[in-house]
């Protein structure tokens, strides 16, 4: 028996072959290479050999060994919508005429993908290592973010408006930081993103130290958000915020109605504030977006099965008039509407409606993962909805992990707390009974009626003999 008691002894996990823990370990160390290489860029991008990247090459080795412990499961509520953006991606390419490397990294994507999902099914709690490579990734991009203002190094990006009137870097203008990144704007969707999964770890932090330096490295993640001078980018983490907490109030119970209502409240006041932000600082304009916006509607309708992955910047140059060159839509759903055609942007679509139908029923699960994930891609789509991001492979990859851990987290409910450990004790060596039975009262014994004995039976007082025969 355990010195902890029967409670330790039922609470112990089953052993695992050494082969299993070993893939498992695999596993995760490769999507920890990949999602720090999302904010380092430490992985090179020219092939070591054909077409085999060493991101491509890591998400292999990754899908290998978790299909090597035997317990990997692959399927999602996504795999429809992501099988038919690909395929209809794939036909676009193939009519363009053009060379399939951005569908390839599309393809890389999808990968990263489902290794997410294979090392959030395989291991058994992999959120504690989600949250810590999060909290990792942020401080790296928030710290070069905030050390390139108080230095004053040069980013090639300037804010000299808040409606961006003017963003010539002269005097007095705002440096914007860029952080590891080449665009402000990719720096605040980053940090976006991964802001509320690395604070919901911190929160639950047991040390008070520990905690109070997790929420020192979030509020400089925030500032660096400001910093990197996106307006949409602090519309987002505003917006993220408030997703947090209106999910992290849809809990199964007696006020889940209520819970309801005032997360309705709150995202609703959320919508009508980052509107009325946004008016405030344009002044009612977008500038040259509604321009490509207007020519990636047109380009969208001309070419219905789309003008092949990467092309929608070339097309929009051909179509807009200006000085001013664009490589993608400044929207997600335009961008792939141009890209794969009508068919792939409804495939975003259902990709978006699913993602958000996962995280309201995660949290109505009471899953401990969804609040954070969900608000992180919620301040995603946010930025998204004038920006396209997602277009930079490397926030791709960072949000198919995110995409990833909200849809498998639908699977896992808030664990129940495990059982007080305690020393055993001369009651569990002599009664190994529950402690309720312990304290509970003892009952009487039901005082049993006389009998009469015949010769063939025994009959109970209450009845009368039965007759002897002769």
């Amino acid at each position: 028996m355990s010195p902890l008691g029967p409670a330790a002894e039922a609470g112990r996990p089953p052993l695992v072959a050494t082969r299993v823990v070993a893939a498992r370990a695999v596993a995760l160390l490769c999507l920890a290479l990949v999602a720090f290489n999302c904010a380092v860029n430490i992985l090179p991008e020219q092939p070591i050999f054909w077409i085999v990247t060493p991101t491509r090459l890591t998400v292999l080795i990754g899908i290998v060994a978790a299909l090597a412990t035997g317990e990997s499961r692959w399927r999602t509520d996504l795999d429809i919508p992501l099988a038919t953006l690909l395929l209809c991606a794939a036909v676009a390419n193939h009519l363009a005429g053009q060379q399939w490397a951005t569908w390839r990294g599309l393809v890389t994507v999808i990968a990263i993908y489902y290794l997410a999902v294979a090392v959030s099914r395989v291991i058994p709690d992999p959120w504690p290592a989600i949250v810590l490579l999060a909290i990792v990734c942020v401080s790296i991009a928030a710290g070069v973010a905030v050390q390139q203002v108080v230095e004053g190094t040069p980013t090639g990006f300037c804010r000299g408006a808040l409606d961006g009137s003017d963003d010539v870097c002269g005097a007095g203008a705002m440096i914007r930081a860029t952080g590891t990144f080449s665009n402000p704007n990719l720096l605040a969707a980053f940090l976006v993103l991964l802001l509320p999964v690395a604070a919901a770890g911190v929160a639950v932090t047991v040390d008070v130290s520990a905690r109070l330096l997790g929420g020192g490295l979030i509020v400089m993640g925030y500032v660096a958000v400001f910093l990197s001078g996106s307006r949409a980018g602090v519309i987002a983490a505003v917006a993220g915020l408030v997703v947090h907490a209106g999910f992290h109030r849809l809990k199964s119970g007696r006020a889940l109605t209520v819970n309801r209502v005032y997360s309705a409240l709150g995202i609703g006041l959320a919508v009508v504030m980052a509107v009325a932000l946004f008016v405030l600082a344009t002044r009612g304009k977008v500038g040259v977006r509604a321009d490509v916006w207007v020519a990636g509607v047109r380009i969208a309708g001309e070419h219905p099965l789309g003008v092949g992955p990467g092309r929608s910047g070339a097309h929009l140059n051909e179509q807009t008039t200006g000085s001013e060159t664009y490589q993608h839509a400044h929207n997600l759903w335009l961008n792939y509407a141009i890209e794969a055609g009508v068919v792939g942007m409804c495939a975003v679509v259902a990709i978006t409606v699913i993602g958000i139908w996962s995280a309201f029923d995660a949290s109505r699960a009471n899953s401990p993962t969804a609040p954070a994930t969900a608000a992180g891609l919620a301040g995603f789509v946010v930025m998204n909805l004038v920006d396209s991001p997602a277009s930079n492979h490397r926030i791709a990859f960072a949000t198919a992990i995110v995409l990833a851990v909200l849809i498998v987290g639908r699977e896992r409910p808030r664990p129940t707390p495990p059982p007080e450990l305690r020393t055993a004790s001369m009651f569990d060596v002599t009664m190994p009974l529950p402690r309720s039975a312990a304290f509970t009262p003892p009952v009487a014994p039901k005082r049993r009626l006389p009998t009469f004995r015949s010769r063939n039976r025994t009959t109970p007082a209450t009845n009368p003999p039965s007759p002897v025969r002769c």
